[in-house]
């Protein structure tokens, strides 16, 4: 799998800088933010839920990519 070093913000406007995984699928019509597959925020494995969020269901935060 490829890994990807992003940026997150959480709904509190705290900023964590974290390693993504990416999908092995490469096209050059798919965005690299749309090929996701999970991203991992204080051990914990958070797969997109919605319009490219990620929602923990240990703490409940809601995690977005930022331009870094």
């Amino acid at each position: 799998m490829n890994k990807l070093d992003i940026n997150v913000r959480d709904q509190f406007g705290t900023h964590y800088a974290i390693e993504a995984t990416l999908d092995e699928v490469v096209s050059s019509a798919v965005k690299t933010y749309e090929r996701i597959k999970y991203i991992i925020v204080d051990n914990e494995m958070i797969r997109p839920s919605f319009e490219m969020f990620f929602q923990s269901t240990q703490s409940g935060k809601i995690f977005k990519i930022i331009e870094s």
